[in-house]
């Protein structure tokens, strides 16, 4: 059975972005007010709702409430352009299992709602690395050989700058991990290296990253 979502946003922009990051993964509804999300979570049942939390008609906390009354249990991730730490804290106190700030890349997205697409989480996307190097067999062996023999030095960089809470610093060494990571098929290490460029005093985004690092580390691939 397919996974559905649902895409609770108002800009035309914005929703058609979420619509095409999730598509790959099941089927995705929209909607562009709570008073139409309240209609369609009422007629489906929904694996993932991602809400902007700022719509035309209320704020997406107390709909999210009054949804929970209704025995609506569907996991939901806030969307906000104003996330800092105390209205993240909010907005996971008012029922959200992640808050997003906006704007995001698809790869930061994904990365995120990983747990609920059903995604793959491999390190390497060989069929990506490919398709990047033209095909070569022997081009990609080898330029994968190069970026793991670089990736224990860029993680100790990481670690050094989030301990010295150096974002330039650590912006720099995403930087060169970002432009390594598609050539090599690094797909869930990319989609966590933009997550964390995006807020680089993010906590949990830290964590990922480090963990895409070990997992890839630890499973080198062909």
């Amino acid at each position: 059975m397919s996974l559905r979502f649902l895409v609770v946003e108002d800009d035309p922009a914005s929703r058609e972005f979420a619509r095409s990051s999730l598509a790959p993964f099941g089927i995705v509804d929209t909607a562009r007010t709570l008073a139409d999300a309240g209609a369609l979570c009422a007629d489906n049942e929904y694996a993932l709702l991602l809400l902007d939390v700022s719509l035309p008609d209320g704020q997406g906390d107390g709909w999210l409430a009054r949804q929970r009354a209704l025995s609506n249990r569907t996991p939901a991730v806030a969307l906000t352009a104003e996330l800092d730490a105390e209205r993240r804290r909010r907005l996971m106190a008012s029922g959200f299992i992640e808050a997003l700030g906006k704007p995001l890349s698809e790869a930061a997205l994904r990365q995120a709602l990983a747990p609920w697409l059903g995604a793959s989480t491999a390190a390497w996307d060989d069929a990506r690395a490919l398709s990047a190097l033209g095909g070569s067999d022997a081009a990609l062996r080898r330029m994968r050989a190069l970026f793991i023999e670089e990736l224990p030095r860029q993680r100790e960089r990481v670690v050094a700058a989030l301990a010295d809470s150096d974002s330039a610093g650590l912006r720099a060494v995403l930087h060169q991990m970002r432009a390594g990571c598609g050539f090599v098929g690094a797909t869930a290490l990319a989609g966590a290296v933009e997550a964390l460029h995006a807020e680089p005093t993010n906590g949990e985004a830290a964590t990922r990253l480090l963990r895409r690092i070990d997992e890839a580390l630890a499973s080198p691939g062909g």
